[in-house]
């Protein structure tokens, strides 16, 4: 089974700041590069391999996030190694007047294929703007998608905000960021059912190894919400991806994903793997 990762930071703090990274151990003032994702992959499961890889934007500062994705987007093009970074989501601010401009200038960098605000971090007036809502109402011109980086308790707000850019095609990170570790799922259970019902959206089964008990055994705690995720979105509305390095685990995540994709037939291991990835960021 090959894997396209839709879902990799790639940090360099000589280069860029990171204000969340503060207090954390592993990635507090430490660089994590291609090469360390790499390594970090090359032990995986019989049978499965990461082929390929998305860079995602670090939630650096508004004024860094053009070179931010002009330098990933740079090393994209000319990177030949295996798996192969083929693309770049660029950091964004639709919530804010000028965002026209923003637009277009990630729209002419090279292998800009989406945008992502972390939203969890602002007030719900910003899910629920107006302007926001007709910021992302230009992305379907442009081709380019939208990561949403949301909570639970965001769902519904979200679900309001797809529904009026019914042309954008959105991505939910992470599956909503479920509570994992207290199986608490009953209102994520809820605001997922809910969100599915729009078309324009997909699930992204990633980074959910970082919301999990580190002390009990990956696959028990994850199978729930990959089994709802499966349940309302289908195989042909779910992509895979890690969170790499936040969720550094990445041996326990391969195996997570053998287990759970090595159930499904053929034709939808592949669809979550890597065709829906080539399909919704146009990596073909």
């Amino acid at each position: 089974m090959d894997l396209i990762d839709t879902h990799v930071h790639l940090l360099h703090p000589e280069y860029f700041t990171y204000d969340w990274c503060a207090g954390l151990a592993g990635l507090e003032g430490k660089t994590h590069s291609l090469d360390a994702y790499r390594r970090a992959v090359a032990n995986h499961p019989a049978g499965l391999r990461v082929e390929a890889l998305l860079f995602m934007e670090a939630d650096v500062p508004v004024d860094q996030q053009a070179t931010e994705a002009e330098l990933f987007g740079r090393l994209a093009n000319r990177d030949r190694a295996t798996p192969a970074l083929v693309g770049v989501i660029a950091g964004a601010r639709p919530e804010l007047e000028g965002f026209a401009a923003q637009l277009a200038e990630c729209n002419g960098l090279a292998r800009v294929r989406g945008l992502r605000r972390v939203l969890h971090t602002q007030p719900d007036e910003v899910l629920a703007s107006p302007l926001l809502a007709e910021n992302l109402r230009r992305l379907p011109e442009t081709g380019l998608t939208f990561d949403l980086c949301i909570r639970p308790r965001q769902l519904p707000l979200v679900a309001a905000l797809v529904s009026v850019c019914p042309q954008t095609q959105f991505v939910l990170d992470h599956a909503g960021a479920p509570d994992v570790a207290g199986g608490d799922l009953a209102a994520w259970r809820t605001g997922i059912t809910e969100l599915a019902a729009r078309p324009n959206v997909v699930c992204k089964f990633s980074g959910l190894g970082s919301l999990a008990d580190p002390t009990q055994p990956l696959t028990p705690q994850v199978r729930p919400v990959f089994e709802h995720c499966l349940e309302c979105f289908y195989p042909e509305r779910m992509l895979w991806g890690s969170d790499w390095p936040v969720a550094a685990d990445m041996s326990a995540w391969l195996q997570t994903t053998a287990d759970l994709l090595g159930e499904l037939r053929d034709h939808e291991q592949a669809a979550i793997a890597s065709g829906n990835a080539n399909r919704v960021y146009r990596l073909n």
